[in-house]
């Protein structure tokens, strides 16, 4: 169903038009349909089935009238008044007999609103002061649950990582999964998992659904990261030996890799997962984006088994911490026969390889490959996944300067069909601090959330969300200009995941609430709330209201009660940028926080914590 309103929003009569035409989707007439005029409205059949009923259940004085292969709804309209039309489009072999179970349209609408209430009732609320943000969140969940299928009457969901082409291929599935999952649809998640678990883990260990191997170690990491949030053990022993034969997959391949040279040193490859490919390129390489995926999905395999005491968990661990090691020399020794590279302030720093072997940004050694997209491989799919693997510490000062490099360089590139170069610098706040190929592609914003850094974070993520939003019906687009798969949900699930640290934000042993939260929404009046927040440690809840016109912010804060964090913080970000001067806990004075950087330790225990900021 569809409605379509317009309304007079001036302050005179004034004459009303809407034009629908009626077409295939590359813009043809549909062959053998016909349009029929009924006592309420119109349809619109071929052979005997009712493609489309069309109800101007609510369009007085306005009157619908064929229009050569299309309908016009028509008139006059008075000031603030307006006129519906309702569509109906049957996803099954309608007959005409059956458009009486249309009537009713709000009748309709409510059960359909009913519906995905309920679909959500157990995911992530917000209440934040950009309402257009908030509907783009939610409207984010609801195109995965479209786009998915299920199988086994509902056991399983196929993560499809857009509507209509692709399937549910392995590696970018598992953003789905984990964007779903930040956002508090643990269900969904879980029976994601389990279809992967079901149909595409072959019996030797790895993943595959006809496109990539990777995906072996996103699965491994996000299914632990689940865990984690969900401290579902049972699940996790159930699913023990297919985890533990994934992670003996990759044990075996980097086997294969361990040669001496001649002179009884480890080759640069060493300890590294087997050539391959990371997405369209077919170039097989040693890809420190693939090996950043496996090496963390090891580790966190390792670290979920041994919540539940798995006897292959020790030397999964041992594993996955030689594997970093063996990851980073090679890393490193491609790294120390690169080119230093330029900053924008005029120093110069290392720059990050992507691919063993390759001395320089990927394009420079391949160009012209991949459609002349390599350049992206470097950036999308570049050494900065390290970082956000944590494999290298994303609050180091050396991942700091990667940072720098992206935002100077990288970010300027011209991009695929859109975004020169030269237009870019005219505008760099606006058109900078995405990748200019699948700008989700690229982990930089969760990176910055893990630096704690939120003015480079939210410019990053409305950026590039600006660039693949489709108004229409807030789904992205997989490319720039409508290109590429429509409603493509493995970019929708990054966004969802960013949109999660928004609010949470977990590093290690630490919970940041509100860390990224804008200093706009916390203008005098404001507030931002946020109920049932997944974390490793448990749901967390909180409520921010600012009265900075009175010299203060206010906040409650419901701990998770699960686990306590080794340390709980609040970050209050002033709308003007002012220092806080006291906070007061439960009406009690509470000193352990700090002014200039706007955080607040609270006490980590499960009881709900009233807390006032005076500035």
């Amino acid at each position: 169903m569809a409605e379509f309103t317009i309304e007079n929003t001036t302050s005179a009569e004034a004459p009303a038009a809407l034009r629908l035409r009626i077409a295939t989707h590359d813009d043809k007439p549909i062959a053998g349909g016909t349009l029929e005029n009924t006592a309420d409205g119109w349809n619109f059949v071929r052979e005997g089935r009712l493609l489309a009923r069309f109800e101007p259940y609510k369009a007085a004085p306005l009157e619908l009238v064929k229009d050569g292969e299309g309908l016009l709804l028509q008139g006059k309209l008075a000031p603030g008044k307006s006129a519906s039309l309702a569509v109906y489009l049957p996803a099954w072999p309608a007959k005409a007999d059956d458009c009486s179970i249309f009537y009713d349209a709000d009748r309709l609408a409510q059960q359909c609103d009913d519906y995905w209430r309920e679909q959500l009732a157990g995911a992530m609320r917000i209440d934040i002061p950009d309402k257009a943000l908030s509907d783009v969140i939610r409207a984010s969940q609801v195109h995965c649950l479209l786009a998915a299928r299920n199988e086994d009457q509902g056991r399983y969901v196929s993560p499809w990582i857009a509507s209509v082409i692709y399937g549910p291929l392995e590696s970018e599935a598992q953003a789905i999964i984990r964007g779903m999952d930040l956002c508090g649809n643990a269900d969904f998640a879980r029976r994601g998992l389990d279809y992967y678990f079901a149909r595409h883990l072959d019996p030797r260990g790895f993943l595959a659904a006809n496109y990539t191997l990777v995906g072996t170690g996103e699965f491994l990491w996000t299914l632990s990261e689940h865990y984690q949030r969900t401290a579902d053990r049972d699940w996790l022993r159930q699913t023990a030996p297919a985890i533990v034969r994934a992670c003996q997959w990759i044990t075996q391949q980097r086997a294969k890799t361990k040669r001496l040279d001649s002179q009884g040193e480890k080759v640069p490859e060493y300890g590294l997962m087997t050539p391959g490919v990371s997405a369209d390129w077919n170039r097989f390489a040693y890809r420190f984006f693939n090996d950043a995926q496996h090496c963390r999905g090891l580790a966190s395999a390792a670290a979920a088994l041994a919540e539940i005491d798995h006897p292959d968990a020790p030397a999964i661990m041992a594993e996955a911490r030689e594997y970093q090691a063996d990851l980073l020399r090679a890393y490193r020794w491609t790294q120390s026969r690169m080119p230093v590279v330029p900053l924008a302030d005029g120093t110069w720093t290392l720059n990050h390889p992507s691919i063993l072997g390759c001395f320089g940004n990927v394009d420079e050694l391949f160009p012209g490959e991949d459609g002349n997209r390599t350049w992206c491989y470097s950036v999308e799919l570049g050494g900065h996944h390290l970082a956000a693997n944590r494999l290298l510490d994303p609050r180091g000062a050396e991942v700091g300067r990667m940072m720098d490099y992206m935002e100077d360089c990288h970010f300027f590139r011209c991009g695929y069909v859109d975004y020169r170069a030269e237009n870019t610098r005219k505008d760099i706040f606006n058109f900078g601090g995405f990748a200019k190929m699948q700008p989700y592609y690229a982990r930089n914003a969760e990176i910055y959330a893990l630096r704690g850094e939120a003015k480079p974070f939210l410019r990053s993520y409305y950026n590039a969300l600006s660039t693949l939003l489709n108004a229409e019906n807030l789904s992205l687009w997989e490319h720039f200009h409508n290109g590429g798969g429509w409603n493509k949900t493995h970019e929708t699930g990054w966004f969802l995941a960013q949109s999660a640290m928004l609010f949470v934000v977990e590093r290690d042993e630490e919970l940041r609430l509100a860390s990224m939260v804008s200093d706009r929404w916390l203008q005098d009046g404001m507030k931002v709330e946020v109920q049932n927040a997944p974390t490793s440690f448990g749901p967390v809840s909180y409520k921010i209201s600012s009265a900075a016109a009175q010299g203060r912010i206010d906040a409650e804060v419901s701990p998770p009660t699960r686990r306590a964090p080794q340390r709980l913080v609040l970050r209050l970000r002033h709308p003007e940028g002012k220092p806080i001067h006291a906070v007061t806990i439960d009406g009690r004075p509470h000193n352990d926080f700090d002014p200039q950087e706007g955080i607040v330790i609270l006490p980590a225990a499960g009881k709900r914590i009233t807390l006032r900021a005076d500035y």
